[in-house]
């Protein structure tokens, strides 16, 4: 027979009580007063309170208290309907008492009998998210009790298992709550305002919006002012949080984060993934949660204002794309040596066909420099998600797991070979493999679109830039081919044998190398877009043509540059955005080329471009 849990029969049982109390006193008490107040009845009202005073005074200080310890019901929303049954006088006394009582029974718990239950465990990992470094208990408390989304639970939870004593926390709480609970006295005061005098509700509407953006500005101040400046850049700021959360709200999908509970390593480390996705900084943050790395990003995400204020509070790396950038290197040792791990995903762009890119070994050479452990992440299943010839995201099932580990004395002791092999080896891996493993399903009627601007040749008449898709099948516009994407995402049989994505992009491969060996030789007219970002003013648009052949790439355009050339040996890939544009550096300028035609073809320059480098390493060979 399964033991039952002391600590989670604890907290049920006040979640049952509480719960009682919060219907006993909407039910014999709230909504009698509403009552009376809508209708006028301010005599009625006091008349009501008097004789039932004393009942609703210890329900709320109960309710207020056993809310903290059980953390599972807002204060605001009880604070709100108090401040509209009693004066605000008697509705703050009645709040900060019940506070005070429920602080002091967590105080209790914690310190005496050794409350260690997983609603703690979860509150403190809450607390975890806005710890400020060389503050104190007290100050970090008060921050807190100001901020809306931080329950007063989970601040006395977390300031009871501090080293702290009862006077300085009880006295912390008792003050700290004060300004929350004026609010909610506030607020309930304009709402017993309109309900009395029949205004109109986009009135009360239109308060809530303006008080929460005053809010939400005073709590801004509060993480600029207050919060210890030697967490500003770096990802200790309170904006890291902030971030994770937008990328929470947007993953749509279920992720199981295989953890190692802690990685021991004494100081920063490197962390290496794959990149299926656009959400993996986010997936790898989760996996290696609490500790948060500074991510390395395309530089072209700093582009935006917004973007870049944000990504530089939380301490992000930008880096140029396959192009050398002493900026990065420089920010990666200053992040190193203030103590923070850094994430890269080391093939510098996203997955064409749910398989990883080779990594260049120039990648190895820098982690062997820095001497530093190494954690490799895996992720799977975030491909079929949302890969980067799709405009929607998929619900599928997605898997993250550390695959290598190495400490700095094994990354000393391998050669740059032997770490270039084992990067390699971690971060592989095949989504389709996974979803047959995983017998995975997906009934969408729309799983095709967009394949046509990666998948732009036709296996049976060979023809380039005539496949069209509707739903889930692509189709030959020259010889009627077609293939139909199942269930499983997977093709229909077929006498090409091509069961996948993957296996029709490795098709394709094989017939650009079969063009480079025959010498390729092709071009396209294009709208450039130049960005220069240490001056906007220097940015540019305009028309010209773009050339690749074996030896180099060529633009010549009618820019203030009209022309510039890159050899394969030094245009190590060419960056793209699926049936959009083609990108590459020049003189650490960022140049974008949309095909004016054809603009499937985006995916056949940087497929040909990976070739020629293949080519090229194996000659160094």
């Amino acid at each position: 027979m399964k033991k039952i849990n002391k600590h989670k029969l604890f907290i049920f049982i006040i979640l049952i009580v509480c719960l009682f109390l919060l219907f006993m006193f909407f039910k014999k008490f709230f909504f009698e007063i509403i009552k009376y107040q809508i209708n006028n009845d301010f005599d009625g009202m006091k008349s009501f309170v008097e004789d039932k005073g004393i009942i609703g005074c210890l329900l709320i200080v109960l309710m207020e208290g056993l809310q903290m310890v059980g953390v599972f019901i807002s204060a605001e929303f009880l604070q709100t309907a108090v401040a509209m049954s009693y004066p605000w006088y008697i509705a703050l006394l009645l709040c900060n008492l019940g506070v005070i009582i429920g602080a002091t029974i967590i105080y209790i718990l914690v310190n005496t009998f050794k409350f260690d239950s997983s609603i703690f465990k979860k509150t403190a990992a809450k607390i975890k998210n806005y710890s400020i470094k060389n503050k104190n208990t007290q100050i970090l408390m008060y921050v807190l009790f100001i901020m809306p989304v931080v329950p007063f639970g989970a601040i006395c939870y977390y300031g009871s298992s501090q080293n702290i004593s009862y006077r300085r926390y009880i006295l912390t709480c008792a003050t700290g709550c004060i300004p929350s609970i004026f609010s909610s006295i506030f607020l309930g005061n304009a709402i017993r305002y309109i309900i009395t005098n029949e205004i109109s509700i986009w009135i009360l509407v239109a308060i809530v919006i303006a008080f929460m953006i005053l809010l939400l500005l005073f709590c801004s101040f509060l993480l600029k002012k207050v919060f210890n400046t030697s967490t500003k850049n770096t990802p200790d700021s309170p904006w890291y949080s902030v971030f994770l959360f937008i990328f929470k709200l947007i993953f749509k999908n279920d992720a199981n984060f295989n953890k190692i509970e802690q990685l021991n390593f004494d100081g920063p480390f490197i962390v290496l993934s794959n990149h299926p996705s656009p959400f993996d900084a986010y997936l790898t943050a989760k996996t290696i949660y609490p500790i948060k790395p500074a991510f390395i990003m395309n530089r072209y995400y700093f582009k935006s204002k917004f973007n870049k204020r944000l990504l530089n509070k939380i301490g992000t790396i930008p880096k140029k794309l396959f192009s050398p950038d002493m900026e990065t290197i420089k920010k990666s040792l200053k992040t190193i040596k203030a103590g923070y791990p850094i994430y890269m995903c080391p093939e510098g762009r996203l997955s064409v066909d749910g398989t990883n890119y080779e990594v260049s070994i120039e990648t190895a050479k820098f982690i062997k420099q820095l001497k530093l452990p190494l954690v490799i992440i895996k992720i799977n299943g975030a491909y079929i998600a949302k890969p980067k010839w799709r405009k929607k995201q998929f619900k599928t099932k997605v898997r993250t797991e550390i695959s290598k580990l190495l400490s700095s004395q094994e990354v000393c002791e391998k050669s740059i070979e032997e770490l270039n092999l084992i990067i390699n080896e971690g971060i592989k891996y095949n989504d389709f493999e996974f979803i047959k493993n995983k017998k995975l399903t997906f009934k969408s009627k729309n799983k095709a679109l967009g394949l046509e601007n990666i998948l732009y040749y036709c296996p049976h008449c060979h023809n380039e830039h005539c496949l069209l898709t509707h739903g889930n099948t692509i189709k030959c516009s020259k010889c009627n081919f077609e293939l139909t994407i199942q269930d499983d995402y997977h093709f229909n049989k077929n006498e090409y044998n091509i069961n996948n994505i993957h296996d029709w992009y490795d098709l394709i491969k094989k017939f650009e190398r079969q063009n480079i060996k025959n010498n390729i030789n092709i071009s396209c007219d294009v709208i450039v877009k130049k960005f220069n970002f240490a001056d906007e003013k220097l940015n540019e648009e305009g028309k010209g043509t773009c050339y690749l052949n074996n030896n180099e790439f060529k633009f010549v355009g009618d820019l203030k540059v009209k022309e510039f050339t890159h050899t394969i040996e030094n245009l190590k890939a060419l960056a793209f955005s699926c049936g959009e544009e083609f990108e590459c550096y020049f003189n650490d300028e960022l140049y974008y080329f949309y095909p004016i035609e054809n603009k499937s073809q985006c995916v056949k320059w940087a497929l040909i471009v990976d070739e020629l480098q293949k080519n090229e390493v194996d000659r160094e060979k």
